[in-house]
């Protein structure tokens, strides 16, 4: 039996994406009948592909595969379509609205899992770091310290590369130096992906901001990070038109 917390940002996704699939099964039989074109072979084989479809996505979602958002991208263009034949075409302001109600979980489900918790935006094909915006940093939890990189701070988490292991759910203290001047940091690990084997590990960490300085120093390091990317990249293409 499925649980969701819907408090965990994760499990709202899960949820919603379930919600999809029930109002898109609805609609689509919903159509199917309108046009009276239930049991066809048309029909089955496109239930089928249905199926199969949501399943691979909700596969892709469990396991945070990159390929969630090729599915994503298909799903939208599917829900929009059928949306517009429905209003449009077919006549059915019913089912056009249950795809609609679709496409709007979609977009609000994308929204939330491209948080650097779960979908960070490292570029990967990146290798020289002269032009990557990583933020050198120490990393302590239960008396350890050890050497990591944050990338991809927004929305109050980012993206922590290091090479050792940590479980998910460990408060963890990030120590930071910028601009001759030395912060900590409160963070959670709230996800975990080991994408090659000999590559750091990346962590999901969502910073604890309970008072108004923390809050300050996550301000500076989010913008600081922002302004060290967008230089890091014109440094890089001016030096390719040379």
């Amino acid at each position: 039996m499925l649980k969701f917390n819907l408090q965990n940002s994760y499990d709202k996704v899960r949820f919603l994406t379930i919600l999809q699939f029930l109002l898109v099964l609805v609609g689509f039989v919903a159509e199917a009948i309108f046009t009276q074109s239930v049991l066809n072979f048309s029909f089955l084989f496109q239930m089928i592909l249905l199926l199969i479809t949501y399943n691979f996505y909700y596969i892709a979602l469990n396991n945070l595969y990159f390929s969630y958002w090729n599915i994503s991208l298909i799903l939208g263009i599917y829900y929009l379509v059928s949306l517009s034949r429905n209003f449009l075409v077919i006549g059915h302001p019913f089912v056009a609205l249950l795809f609609c109600f679709s496409l709007i979980f979609l977009l609000t489900a994308c929204y939330i899992i491209s948080s650097p918790l779960y979908y960070p935006r490292f570029h990967w094909w990146e290798y020289d770091f002269r032009y990557r915006a990583d933020i050198k940093c120490w990393i302590e939890t239960d008396g350890l310290q050890v050497k990591g990189r944050l990338s991809d701070i927004r929305r109050g988490a980012a993206c922590l590369e290091l090479f050792n292991q940590m479980p998910v759910g460990q408060s963890i203290q990030i120590t930071i130096e910028l601009l001759n001047q030395s912060f900590t940091l409160f963070a959670e690990v709230r996800s975990k992906r080991e994408p090659i084997i000999g590559r750091s590990i990346i962590y999901g960490v969502k910073f604890i901001s309970s008072d108004l300085e923390q809050r300050q120093r996550l301000k500076f390091l989010t913008n600081y990070w922002n302004e060290s990317k967008k230089i890091k990249i014109r440094n890089k293409f001016a030096l390719s038109d040379k």
